[in-house]
């Protein structure tokens, strides 16, 4: 059964994200707390019987407020992995970008109505927990050619399907394509800033083609994006691969999500138009330059 820890001192808040996530997600288990400091020690607690898939927390509460948990969470190796969706009614810009710099895996506003509390748990259960949802298309598109996605993926079959989906997915958007992880560390650092538009999204395989190859290339773009002052784009995996300690090895070395590939390339369409609306049209983030 699938585990979500749901930090928020609001009951009601938290009333309206459970319906939400129970409403979409089943089998799930979700623990409640009111404070941060609560979950710190839920996460601490050696007698612990699941680890969560997901952590769902607000920013703004009593004794020990979110970004200050999330610092804790972040710099401890016992709960590093588990990646943490960070809801606050603000979208201050320094704000979000101090949480992407403490390690946050994605910072959303906090929805206000039932419906917007449905798209977060959908959203949620697609980037986190490799579920797949079928998806209405937004009233309203982004123009995607202000935006790129760069690709890291050494199957040349998988590229052109992965090509595919996100034309379909986001039409007009770049694709900077990089085959091997040996070509993105001997390449990618001098070309960043040529790339125009700025980079939204960088998706990557994790066997390139061994498993460490992708894990030593997730620490180097991490490095990466620390030094362009760029914390806030998305480092999505998106792998075959559905095994815990791939998972957990990845968000360790700051992966924001991980997706698995389905076992029929023409269902990726579907899951790369639910990766666009959670990290293009829910996803609160600083410019990337």
């Amino acid at each position: 059964m699938k585990t979500i820890y749901l930090a928020d001192d609001d009951e009601d808040d938290r009333m309206l994200i459970r319906a939400a996530v129970e409403q979409v997600i089943s089998p799930v288990r979700i623990i409640e707390l009111d404070s941060g400091d609560d979950l710190i020690k839920l996460i601490n607690n050696q007698g612990i019987s699941d680890d969560p898939s997901v952590i769902i927390m607000d920013m703004n509460m009593p004794r020990l407020s979110g970004l200050e948990t999330l610092g804790i969470l972040k710099m401890n190796d016992a709960s590093r992995h588990i990646p943490v969706v960070m809801l606050s009614t603000t979208s201050n810009r320094s704000l979000v970008r101090e949480a992407y710099e403490r390690g946050v895996n994605a910072f959303l506003e906090k929805p206000v109505h039932e419906a917007d509390f449905v798209k977060l748990a959908k959203a949620v259960d697609a980037c986190f927990m490799n579920a797949s949802h079928d998806t209405d298309e937004t009233p309203v598109q982004p123009d995607w050619t202000k935006g790129s996605v760069i690709v890291i993926e050494d199957n040349e079959d998988h590229m052109f399907f992965i090509r595919n989906a996100l034309q379909d997915s986001m039409p007009g958007v770049q694709v900077v394509e990089f085959a091997t992880a040996a070509a993105v560390d001997e390449q990618l650092r001098a070309v960043w800033d040529s790339i125009v538009p700025a980079p939204h999204l960088i998706l990557m395989d994790l066997y390139l083609p061994g498993r460490q190859d992708g894990l030593d290339l997730l620490a180097n773009i991490h490095q990466l994006l620390i030094n362009k002052d760029c914390r806030s784009i998305p480092v999505i995996v998106f792998s075959y691969s559905d095994k815990p300690e791939d998972m957990h090895a990845s968000y360790q070395r700051n992966a924001n999500a991980y997706m698995t590939k389905g076992k029929n390339a023409s269902l990726w369409k579907n899951d790369f138009k639910n990766l666009r609306n959670f990290w293009w049209n829910t996803v609160s983030t600083p410019d990337p330059r």
